[in-house]
């Protein structure tokens, strides 16, 4: 026996002496989660309780939606074949598409049609207990403003005084109200306005109304408009609108598909209207270029006196060949005629080598008359002498005569001069004309070739200007009503079930998430596996977990409920303190935790209670001087002298010795709460007292004060011959036992043990036992974990 309780403290210290295994952990730890859900449900329920209560206040202070809808069919035909015309394709194809004609309805220059269609400017809202409710069709007044001068998105608060007067104003809680007459206009923020009584007007029903701007307006219905296409083969067009006020849903529908049949024609046609406009432009420009040439073709006929160049030019070729044989005529006769005027001055002109082609006919006497002159003169000449009268006579005849021709062929060459002058000029008239014809012939065929071109581009664009109008005309965009909007009886939401269902699932998944939160945050040892994995200790024992209600009615479990299962765990404890060595010569056990609340002092009291019915005597020490709890197991009232007096040396450790009602079980209390607890502990009073005790006593217990809240715990140890450490289930922190590593190793203790408190009685670790060392501020016995722990 004495080799194999060596044998065992051999092994412990070996086991002591390694580090603890970092072993991985499991996956899920369905016992920590087991433990989280019981100790959180309550959180759970009232997480789901807040979610079902916010759910239900939104219900009962949201206003009810209503919902109109109606179903339009779309017809598209081209009748322009009427005519006997092919019409033009659409360029834009996409407009004979439903996604074109859902996209035309949600255009914000449709929306703005149906704005000014429908009185939406002004919103009148009764004001109601919960919730304020919009009057549309039945408003008791109609307001009439300055739309120059107006306060948008204020609103207006209205109190009738009678049927003739009212109250208003725009900020009821400061009171400044200003009473005014119905159908007068009255200034307000220097606006002028009007209130003029409708057939639904009530005198005693408060409420407000406010004026909006066209954008908020259209952005009002572009976000509860839907517009969507219902069968794509049928081309149905869904249109549905949500609103609180189910006149207006219904007002708003019927309005959209009013205005879609006329609007979505006048859109549809845009393209062509613009195509015409632009055709209508260029024929303009084609006119104004036309006339621009035809008048050019005008001025050129006017001032070249002809319309057709080409034969001007032919004609002019064949007038200045004509031109130049007269002038040789003329050249040659003056030529002649010089040489006959050389040959009559030498006197040797001979009448038949004149050529008479070229003079008049009167002219050829007098040559014969002059040549015979000339002969009958050379006759009397030979005849005659020179100074006769008769020769004289001749002469002078002959120099008459002379001069008579020479005169004449002198105003023929003269006559011919002029002729021939005169021929010149026009010839260079004509050659200048002739030089010019050219160029403006080819200015003209390229005007006239412009003129032709754009007489083509005229006729065309008239064409095309005739084809679109066609089309304008002839393209029908026809929408068949096939369900008109309706006027909704029941809401469509808020859905009280879909919200309440909502809400619960809202609430189980934040519980769900909590719950996640708290199992991975969740830092307590809940089980003696994890206890095992964080510490190579040895774990002599597991006391089970003890009732609330038992525990603050009981003292020592073990002497009062001597069969539980508490007790047997007691009984086990006491023999694995047999196996790890305390015999006569280690006598003294100290009991310890790292902090308060993990039941060191339950701990302490019921060990010692098992130990002295063992037939063993037993005292136990209560060092705890700060917070002394033992007592209260023990049914002691009074604890004035106790082991602060002793280690002061004010009294004897005998005449503090309280008897308990278990045989051999005594007890020393904490005594009167000193100012240096520590400083007992540590002097050679504190010593002698165990050496004492060891010798009066087979066992010694001493309950130290927590080891990770002060230093008197760690001193106790120290002067023990073995130490407990107590761990609570699912209160002790992972931390504590790395900080227990800590101190050993620094303070090089060896004999030490762990004891695991408050498991569950099912042996799986889980599960709260209400721990006597304590004191109001301890948050582990708090209130709310007290209401809260399950």
């Amino acid at each position: 026996m004495p080799n194999q309780e060596t044998r065992y403290q051999r092994d412990i210290g070996e086991k002591f002496s390694k580090k603890p295994e970092n072993t991985s952990p499991e996956i899920v730890d369905f016992f920590k989660l087991k433990t989280i859900l019981k100790k959180n449900l309550i959180w759970a329920f009232l997480l789901i309780s807040t979610t079902l209560l916010i759910a239900f206040l939104y219900i009962r202070y949201t206003n009810v939606k209503y919902q109109s809808y109606a179903e339009l069919k779309l017809n598209k035909r081209s009748e322009a074949s009427v005519f006997g015309f092919n019409p033009l394709k659409e360029e834009n194809s996409n407009l004979n598409t439903l996604s074109g004609e859902v996209e035309l309805i949600r255009s914000k220059l449709f929306l703005r049609q149906v704005i000014e269609k429908l009185p939406l400017d002004v919103t009148y809202q009764v004001i109601g207990r919960f919730k304020n409710e919009e009057r549309y069709k039945f408003i008791p007044f109609r307001v009439s403003y300055d739309k120059s001068c107006v306060a948008y998105n204020k609103k207006y608060f209205v109190n009738a005084v009678d049927g003739d007067s009212f109250q208003i104003t725009d900020n009821p809680d400061k009171g400044n109200w200003t009473t005014h007459t119905f159908g007068e206009y009255f200034l307000m923020d220097g606006c002028s306005y009007k209130l003029d009584k409708t057939q639904h007007f009530f005198s005693t029903e408060p409420l407000f109304f406010s004026i909006s701007n066209t954008e908020s307006l259209i952005n009002y219905v572009e976000s509860n408009l839907s517009v969507a296409p219902e069968n794509l083969n049928a081309n149905t067009i869904k249109i549905t609108f949500e609103d609180y006020n189910p006149y207006k849903v219904q007002e708003i529908v019927e309005t959209v598909s009013e205005l879609y049949t006329k609007y979505s024609k006048e859109q549809k046609n845009r393209a062509n209207q613009l195509k015409i406009e632009f055709l209508n432009q260029q024929l303009e420009q084609t006119e104004q270029q036309l006339s621009n040439y035809e008048q050019y073709i005008e001025n050129f006929t006017v001032e070249n006196k002809t319309v057709n160049p080409s034969e001007d030019v032919n004609r002019l070729i064949t007038e200045m060949i004509k031109i130049d044989s007269i002038l040789y005529g003329i050249n040659y006769q003056l030529m002649e005629i010089r040489d006959v005027q050389k040959q009559l001055e030498k006197d040797t002109l001979s009448h038949d080598q004149i050529n008479y082609l070229i003079l008049p006919q009167d002219t050829r006497q007098l040559f014969e008359e002059f040549s015979e002159m000339l002969q009958e003169y050379q006759i009397a000449k030979s005849r005659y002498k020179q100074e006769t009268q008769i020769l004289q006579n001749k002469k002078l005849q002959i120099i008459t005569l002379k001069d008579k021709i020479n005169n004449y062929l002198g105003n023929r060459l003269e006559n011919l001069s002029n002729k021939k002058e005169i021929t010149i000029e026009r010839k260079q008239k004509i050659e200048a004309k002739f030089n010019q014809l050219p160029s403006k012939t080819n200015e003209l065929n390229q005007k006239k070739r412009f003129y032709s071109l754009y007489e083509e581009l005229y006729l065309s664009l008239m064409q095309k200007k005739t084809e679109f109008e066609i089309a304008q005309a002839g393209t029908l965009s026809e929408v068949d009503i096939l369900t008109p909007a309706n006027l909704p009886n029941t809401p469509i939401g808020p859905s009280t079930k879909i919200i309440y269902i909502g809400a619960f699932v809202i609430g189980f998944i934040v519980s769900f998430v909590f719950i996640g939160f708290r199992y991975l945050f969740y830092n307590e040892i809940n089980g003696i596996n994890e206890l095992e994995r964080l510490t190579s200790i040895p774990i002599i024992a597991k006391i089970s977990r003890l009732n609330s209600s038992i525990a603050k009615k009981s003292g020592v479990i073990v002497a009062e409920k001597p069969r539980s299962q508490i007790s047997e765990a007691f009984r086990t404890l006491r023999t694995s303190l047999d196996f790890v060595g305390i015999k006569e010569s280690n006598k003294v056990i100290s009991v310890s935790s790292t902090t308060s609340g993990e039941g060191k002092t339950f701990i302490s009291v019921n060990l010692a209670a098992i130990l002295a019915m063992s037939s063993k005597k037993v005292i136990i020490l209560d060092l705890d001087m700060r917070k002394p709890r033992a007592q209260y197991a023990f049914n002691l009232e009074q604890n004035e002298f106790g082991i602060s007096s002793i280690l002061s040396g004010g009294a004897l450790w005998k005449d503090c010795v309280n008897e308990t009602k278990i045989k051999n079980l005594h007890f020393i209390p904490s005594g009167i709460i000193p100012p240096n607890p520590a400083e007992l502990l540590e002097g050679e009073l504190f010593v002698k007292l165990i050496n004492e005790l060891k010798q009066e006593y087979d066992l010694v217990l001493l309950d130290t004060p927590p080891i990770g809240l002060v230093s008197d715990g760690m001193i106790a140890i120290k002067k023990s011959d073995h130490s407990l450490f107590v761990v609570r289930a699912d209160y002790s922190k992972r931390s504590y036992i790395e900080d227990l590593h800590r101190s050993i190793n620094l303070n090089k203790i060896q004999n030490i043990s762990i004891i695991f408190n408050a498991v569950r009685k099912d042996n799986k670790g889980y599960g709260y036992y209400q721990d006597y060392y304590n004191d109001n501020g301890s948050k582990s016995i708090s209130t709310l974990k007290r209401i809260f722990n399950i």
